[in-house]
């Protein structure tokens, strides 16, 4: 990127961008004694295998290619490619997008990643997670869908305004002066490399548009419905299915995530039962990512009996990153600490469920015990 910016002569030789060689004594013996590296001022007529180019009694090296400069710019300037991409845009109207109309931010991870997780399809013996269409299908089928959310789902599969987008497009394609071997300057190559930037953002639009044209084509009922459904989701930001659920909190894009577990029994150090009542373990998106009760519960590994306390699980390295892995795997050893986690042998957690000499009791399980 320096070297774009910068007024330095480079060559351009069969695709390839030749450096100048900087030499030290060692390397300019070396051009010198190998046979291998050809040395001519015709550049024009050398193979591309060649590492080394004399042009005029300077010595430039192969670097890199400029067509993969170009397919990986995003990757490598990615800042500079967004504002490309903004700029060249900026007289199109905005190009939708179905599924980003639909769900956005984390609801998206909640509802197509998280959600497919604990709600498993059964057939027979078989437990398995569902797909897109299939969850879908079954959240539809729980609730019921405000007619102007049909409406939505209309106005976003109409092709109308991706048809206009695309006639835009067809404007926006700049004139494309090939590059020819021969000296060049950093800057001039990049101007160069952002022209060829901004046809290959256009076309790659263009090519999107068609395809979601296509798409939208193909789209029936059962889709339209499905549209429907995420829409809904998106907006009433609340639903609850087999024990899964998810409710927004605070701002637009957190979600309170949990899972109820049932009813459960423990056994204290005499063996003796408790039932303990189900109750709701979540991690909340606005914050740590750290399993705890929703309601007001008593347990060994809380600390209390208030509402909205974390979990105890000692030594464990939770996750800090949003994503669907991570909440799956905190849901889960929140759940496990409360069903599986206590050992009556030892008593471990901030209380025990029996009564013993060797702890200060502020909660008690009398109640629980079976």
């Amino acid at each position: 990127m320096q070297m774009f910016n910068s007024g330095i002569e480079l060559l351009i030789q069969s695709g390839y961008i030749f450096v100048p060689l900087l030499l030290d004594h060692n390397i300019a013996r070396e051009t010198l004694e190998t046979p291998s590296i050809q040395v001519s001022t015709n550049h024009s007529a050398l193979r591309n295998s060649e590492p080394v180019i004399n042009v005029d009694g300077k010595l430039f090296i192969r670097s890199l290619s400029i067509q993969s400069i170009v397919e990986n710019y995003e990757s490598i300037n990615k800042d500079t490619y967004e504002q490309l991409k903004k700029d060249c845009l900026r007289h199109c109207s905005d190009l939708p997008n179905l599924g980003a109309d639909a769900l956005k931010g984390k609801l998206q991870t909640i509802v197509l990643k998280i959600m497919p997780y604990f709600i498993r399809k059964s057939r027979g013996l078989e437990r398995r997670q569902l797909n897109d269409d299939e969850l879908l299908d079954l959240v539809g089928s729980k609730v019921e869908v405000p007619l102007r959310f049909f409406e939505q789902a209309d106005e976003l599969l109409d092709s109308r305004p991706l048809l206009r987008s695309l006639d835009q497009l067809g404007t926006l394609k700049p004139a494309m002066e090939p590059l020819g071997d021969g000296r060049v300057t950093g800057q001039a190559l990049r101007r160069w490399i952002h022209q060829a930037l901004e046809a290959q953002i256009v076309n790659q639009e263009r090519v999107r548009l068609e395809q979601e044209i296509i798409e939208r084509d193909r789209i029936g009922e059962k889709q339209r419905h499905h549209l429907a459904t995420l829409l809904y989701l998106a907006e009433n930001g609340t639903f609850e299915l087999d024990g899964f659920g998810f409710s927004r909190i605070n701002s637009r894009d957190d979600y309170l995530i949990y899972k109820h577990t049932g009813q459960y029994i423990l056994k204290d150090y005499y063996a003796r039962s408790y039932r303990f009542p189900d109750c709701r373990v979540a991690v909340s998106t606005n914050g740590p990512l750290r399993p705890m009760v929703v309601e007001s519960y008593k347990h060994p590994f809380l600390i209390g009996h208030a509402p909205r306390q974390e979990i105890c699980v000692r030594g464990y390295n939770w996750p800090d990153e949003f994503t669907g892995d991570n909440i799956i795997r905190v849901l889960e050893e929140g759940i496990n600490a409360l069903l599986y986690g206590y050992d009556a042998r030892r008593r471990n957690g901030y209380h025990s469920l029996d009564p013993t000499q060797y702890y200060v009791k502020t909660v008690e399980f009398v109640d629980y015990r079976i």
